[in-house]
């Protein structure tokens, strides 16, 4: 009877961690909408990233999305980084938009937050890195609201504006080109902030988004990430709680 016993309560704990550790995905358009985007600019375009399965509090995550295009330096049609063509045609939300509030809301709730992010391009390897960290401590009681393991929970929206983004070369200061050269955008790094201060990664379920590539010809994602993102130890330290 003991081990009986023993063995219900291994399966319990089991369970229970399977339950908390959430799962993220990356998707067009909502936080369930299709992997590919086929697009010759003209309009703004979106990511959402987005976790399902998360059953314990927390207080703060982070999630880092890497990009490049196949076979050559990201295209100037989706360089969003200070010194690049589509320079300020960029957004980042930490909060659900409207349009998916309803159906993904926000995995930190309501509550006061404090963010860092960050769009980056790496000359030297012709990949982009696109980071938020998001703090949400609430003297230390992290958004006890989100802990539904059948709701799935907003984390990021990535708004790439391609209004100005064409096909081809482009014209310089008027249009930015390579809009059409296929790209693949993954998850580099997930992770979650218990009250208690640990930091937990999240498994993937969807881990890649491809533009102009229907079949993922390019097999995304593929090779190690040159950009090598920061670690949360080296993000943190720069919250207040």
């Amino acid at each position: 009877m003991s081990r009986i016993v023993a063995s219900l309560l291994m399966l319990m704990a089991t369970a229970s961690t399977c339950l908390a550790a959430g799962a993220v995905s990356l998707n067009r358009n909502s936080c369930t909408g299709p992997i590919n985007l086929d697009t010759t600019g003209g309009g703004p375009v979106n990511a959402y990233v987005s976790v399902l399965g998360q059953s314990q509090v927390a207080q703060a995550y982070q999630c880092i999305t890497v990009g490049h295009a196949t076979g050559a330096p990201m295209r100037d049609a989706w360089r969003f980084d200070p010194a690049s063509c589509n320079s300020g045609f960029f957004a980042l939300n930490h909060t659900a938009p409207a349009t998916v509030a309803k159906t993904c809301p926000s995995f930190q709730g309501n509550l006061q937050s404090l963010q860092i992010k960050d769009y980056a391009y790496d000359p030297l390897t012709g990949w982009v890195r696109i980071t938020l960290a998001n703090a949400y401590p609430n003297n230390g009681l992290g958004n006890p609201g989100a802990v539904n393991p059948a709701q799935r929970y907003f984390l990021a929206n990535y708004v790439f504006d391609l209004t100005f983004s064409v096909p081809g070369a482009g014209s310089p200061g008027a249009t930015c080109g390579g809009v059409e050269a296929p790209t693949c955008w993954f998850l580099n790094s997930t992770s979650w902030l218990d009250n208690n201060g640990i930091e937990t990664p999240w498994a993937l379920a969807s881990e890649y988004l491809t533009t102009n590539d229907p079949n993922n010809s390019a097999f995304c994602p593929f090779g190690p990430d040159p950009a090598a993102p920061r670690t949360w130890g080296s993000i943190k330290s720069q919250y207040r709680n």
